[in-house]
């Protein structure tokens, strides 16, 4: 199933709002510097009425930077409802994120 064009500058987007987000816990301290990211994703989520995109950054960051899942997730949530073309994030499970556009 190929994206549409909306959805895929949706996709880039966002996928750049939680790279901002990151970029933004590194500054503060939160996340260390230098944790590998190549295996953070942003894509739809398995049941569309969980937003738009999810990514599980926190997820696949959390143990490399010696950190909670859960915690890691909710500082990012923190960052990422900053961004104004994000009008929720919300955490799932042990540490994925459900986000919603504007």
């Amino acid at each position: 199933m190929s994206e549409t064009p909306h959805q895929s500058t949706l996709h880039a987007a966002f996928a750049g709002h939680v790279a901002a987000a990151l970029d933004a816990l590194v500054a503060a301290g939160t996340l260390p510097a230098g944790v590998n990211r190549a295996a953070v994703t942003v894509e739809p989520p398995r049941d569309a009425s969980h937003g738009d995109l999810a990514t599980n950054a926190a997820m696949v960051l959390a143990k490399p930077a010696g950190l909670n899942p859960r915690a890691l997730a909710e500082a990012l949530v923190g960052e990422l409802v900053k961004i104004p073309e994000v009008t929720a994030a919300e955490i799932a499970g042990p540490g994925f994120i459900n986000l919603l556009g504007s």
